[in-house]
């Protein structure tokens, strides 16, 4: 997902916690100002990241992090269940489609308040959507992409008029169709962005880049099921993942989140003091063939049955140690009701066997071992991390392992080799990664093979796919996307434009003293903070 203030507050704060006769101390950082002085009957967890947040906006979030605060704090018309895999009712309690899905019209529940204490009114939704569509913010486009237009038809009924029906629920679940307050966010401008208000279970304090951000439990919260369980949320930022650490290992901080080197949380593992939390998220890994390049598929299944069975196994094993897991399609097994592991037909558990396969599709392409097939294989040296060096290494010699191929490894900055790959097409095959804009098979699948967008990737072309796809987001009804998206899957795992690796449960990590519980790490990639509390 992509990525993106104001001078430092100098103060030490030490913040001593007591409940129910157990005494526990909470450390916070020298940054919070000395008037945030707290309750001694006040429960506040302390979560680190090396994340950055740029907006509070819902409107203008985008990045991780970012989009992980305004979850919190903002509320969507209706959220993603991971357990059946459905949309659910969450600030709309029901919805209507009419017009064969080009006309959808949601009921908001009555009564929700926003943390200023006005009511959500349909006019807050209109005004949300439209104001970031007009100012073109960077999430926007999947607004303009699904919808024609928006408008009250009641103080509590919206109606969308739509262009691609099986986006509606996708996008209105995502933070930039959030509502916003809008007479106050219209009066606010700008500033509405460190000062944002919300319908969510918490309600931002305070706000600085950087540093830190203090949310504190909104009493008004209309699921009181869903009501937070601790007073005070803080998030650090910590320049880099050892001084997070040192900081959880101390007790000044009580969870640690995200961008833990693997080694580390091996280590952590071991620590009496200490539970690892293992996530399973919807980003995806996956290696790149540029088609037009590689163009024989007997050679490009090849590659599948090397990868699959000889460098895989290596690579979530050995190199991640578990911290991963395989990938058989480019749709992420969250979407449970789409997910279809077509690739495993390249799995067979026997490495000899692979490799005559592998060899037999080679000689039938007219490859010898005095005519190798020569590849050039790319990754990105700063961008996922270092491991992704011995990734390469595994893929080239699993690749190797045929003796009737030799592969060539180029690693590029982030910057460089977004350039070499998408326009110089210097690379025969990449590794890549995707972090999903919403949850939808077709945020997995149009992107990298539908012909009518700039990939930067495979040049795949396939009109029966093409046709597919295009189908499939104009089909309000679900059993028969169903069958459409398991259809191009199956095409892709036969063509094998792009082979999926791997699911980077590494990147889904929470780190949290033995006293924190409620941790969820809910598979659409929000950590839920209303969950979480302490125990003495």
């Amino acid at each position: 997902m992509r990525k993106k203030l104001i001078g430092a507050i100098i103060a030490i704060i030490v913040i001593i916690v007591i409940a129910a006769g157990v005494g526990y101390y909470l450390s916070v950082s020298r940054h919070l100002p000395t008037k945030q002085v707290r309750s001694q009957k006040q429960v506040i967890i302390v979560i680190g990241t090396t994340d950055t947040v740029t907006h509070l906006d819902p409107r203008l979030a985008y990045d991780f992090m970012s989009c992980e605060i305004v979850y919190n704090v903002f509320d969507t018309l209706v959220r993603y269940n991971a357990t059946t895999g459905k949309f659910e009712p969450w600030l709309a309690y029901k919805w209507v489609v009419k017009d064969n899905g080009t006309v959808w019209i949601f009921y908001l529940r009555k009564g929700v308040k926003f943390q200023n204490g006005e009511e959500l009114t349909a006019e807050d939704v209109v005004y949300a959507i439209k104001s970031a569509i007009k100012e073109g913010t960077e999430p926007s486009w999947m607004l303009q992409m699904v919808f024609k237009d928006v408008k009250a038809i009641g103080k509590y009924e919206v109606e969308f008029i739509v262009k691609a029906p099986a986006l509606v629920l996708p996008v209105l679940s995502f933070t930039v169709a959030a509502p916003i307050p809008k007479d106050v966010a219209e009066k606010m401008g700008s500033q509405f962005d460190l000062h944002p208000i919300g319908t969510g279970p918490f309600e931002v304090v305070k706000f600085v880049p950087g540093q830190y951000i203090i949310l504190k439990r909104f009493d008004g919260y209309w699921n009181k099921k869903f009501m937070p369980k601790v007073d005070e949320i803080i998030i650090r930022f910590f320049k880099d993942p050892n001084s997070m650490i040192m900081a959880l290992e101390k007790g000044s901080i009580d969870i640690a989140y995200r961008h833990i080197p693997i080694q580390d949380l091996v280590s952590l593992e071991k620590n009496p003091n200490l539970v690892v939390y293992k996530g399973f998220p919807p980003f995806i890994r996956y290696l790149v063939i540029a088609t037009e390049k590689v163009r024989d598929v007997r050679v490009r299944r090849a590659l599948a049955y090397l990868i699959y069975n000889l460098a895989l196994p290596k690579i979530i094993n050995d190199i991640f140690h578990g911290y991963a897991k395989p990938l058989y399609s480019m749709v992420t097994p969250v979407l449970k009701l789409y997910y279809d592991p077509v690739f495993k037909i390249y799995v067979l558990n026997s490495t000899r066997k692979a490799i005559e396969i592998a060899d037999k599709l080679l000689e039938e392409a007219g490859y010898t071992p005095n005519h190798k097939l020569q590849l050039v294989l790319g990754y990105t040296t700063d961008h996922y991390g270092p491991l992704e060096a011995y990734v390469a290494q595994a893929i080239k010699n699993a690749l190797e392992a045929s003796g009737l191929i030799n592969v060539k490894v180029i690693g590029e900055e982030w910057g460089t080799f977004l350039q070499d790959s998408a326009k110089a097409r210097k690379f025969d095959i990449f590794l890549l990664g995707w972090y999903p804009d919403y949850l939808g098979p077709s945020d997995y699948l149009m992107f990298f093979l539908h012909s009518g967008y700039d990939k930067t990737t495979t040049d795949y072309n396939n009109s029966l796919v093409d046709k597919l796809l295009d189908e499939a987001i104009k089909t309000p009804n679900l059993e028969k996307r169903i069958e459409l998206y398991r259809e191009v899957q199956e095409i892709m795992a036969k063509d094998v434009p792009v082979i999926p690796l791997w699911i980077p449960i590494y990147e889904y990590v929470l780190v949290a003293r033995k006293n924190v519980r409620g941790v969820y790490l809910d598979p659409s990639g929000v950590l839920w903070f209303y969950s979480l509390y302490k125990t003495s």
